[in-house]
């Protein structure tokens, strides 16, 4: 049971397209491989010995590929459950008949086969299409055609609907894999459209759309907004005299420290370069000045050390609050004002702008 909940979290939560699509073939090995257990009683039951010890096979056939599929061997274990799919699936039907449904499962690998990240384009359309013909030709010969052993009616029309049944089940799920896997890549597009790659801050451009809404929620009469633009000082000199990668990490803790030192209404965001602005929702000028100055003496803090020797970081900081009939770059420009008289007065230093008019 275990085993189904871990297949089933792979592909709830998964991000990895070979790693959802190998998680749900692994999961219809499994469906398939009970179902087939099924045959064997229901088959035995009804006298049809050969066809239970088939199906025997066939769940012999499921479980080396769930296995061969958990060791990496993904290509054999594709080529084994096809194989199987169309054996069994055309031996049923020349034997208990069209009627019996066994021939749906045939249809299962033109999904299977397009979802499939492990084959050029070509293949999967020389397959799709194969497939399509082989189904097609099977329903001409064997739909009207009298099977080889005749089954009860009743235990006929049950293997129908059962085969019926598993198949609208298998198809439910190769979709909500293929649901996944494009939630999952939209998802990853826009976190990247929005994320800095280096610090996996919010980007500039995210950062203005949500400092519109909050003007916008400002000027309605919502809370105030208070914007804390920084710039770490000497930065210059770090990436000089102790190398780029130094430099990006000095960048990546100052990132951490701002994201650590805010609460989770607060927006952070490499506004470029060494620079970050932190957008503050429902904050005073006291509360502001407050923030900037707990966050400056957490940069202060860091401990970063490049070949034995300590490299100093700090920032200097502007703040602003939005002001009525204040745009956003109005505010923005008042806080940059801000930190230009703190770099000029010495930086590493908190500096509030003036009021907007």
């Amino acid at each position: 049971m275990k085993y189904i909940q871990d297949l089933v979290k792979t592909l709830q939560g998964g991000t990895n397209t070979n790693g959802v699509f190998l998680g749900l073939l692994t999961l219809v090995t499994v469906i398939a491989a009970v179902a087939h257990l099924i045959f064997i009683f229901l088959f035995d039951s009804a006298g049809v010995a050969w066809m239970a010890r088939a199906n025997v096979a066939s769940v012999l056939v499921y479980a080396l590929s769930a296995m061969l599929i958990q060791n990496g061997r993904h290509m054999l274990a594709m080529a084994l459950i096809v194989g199987e799919i169309l054996l069994h699936g055309i031996l049923a039907v020349v034997v208990i008949g069209w009627e019996s449904g066994f021939h749906y499962y045939i249809i299962l690998i033109i999904p299977v086969a397009i979802l499939s990240n492990f084959h050029q384009t070509w293949f999967k359309a020389v397959v799709v299409t194969a497939i399509g013909v082989l189904y097609m030709v099977l329903d001409f010969i064997f739909r009207q055609a009298t099977p080889l052993d005749a089954v009860p009616e009743t235990m006929l029309q049950g293997l129908h609907y059962f085969n019926q049944a598993s198949t609208l089940v298998i198809l439910a799920m190769l979709a909500t894999a293929y649901y996944r896997l494009v939630a999952n890549a939209e998802a990853r597009l826009r976190h990247q459209a929005c994320t800095d790659p280096l610090t996996q801050l919010q980007n500039r451009r995210f950062a203005m759309e949500v400092a519109q809404h909050e003007a916008a929620v400002f000027e309605r009469g919502g809370r105030p907004l208070a914007l804390v633009l920084g710039d770490v000082d000497h930065f210059k000199r770090i990436n000089d005299v102790h190398g780029h990668e130094t430099g990006d990490t000095a960048l990546k803790a100052v990132a951490q420290a701002l994201r650590e030192g805010v609460r989770e209404i607060d927006h952070v965001a490499r506004w470029g370069g060494e620079e970050f602005l932190m957008l503050l929702p429902s904050t005073d000028e006291a509360e502001a000045l407050a923030v900037s100055e707990r966050l400056r003496q957490a940069i202060e803090q860091i401990d970063l050390v490049h070949q034995h020797q300590l490299v100093p970081i700090s920032i200097t900081l502007g703040v602003s609050l939005l002001a009525k009939g204040e745009t956003i770059e109005q505010a923005l420009a008042r806080a940059d004002q801000a930190l230009y008289k703190g770099k000029t007065a010495g930086r590493n230093r908190v500096i509030l702008a003036g009021h907007g008019s």
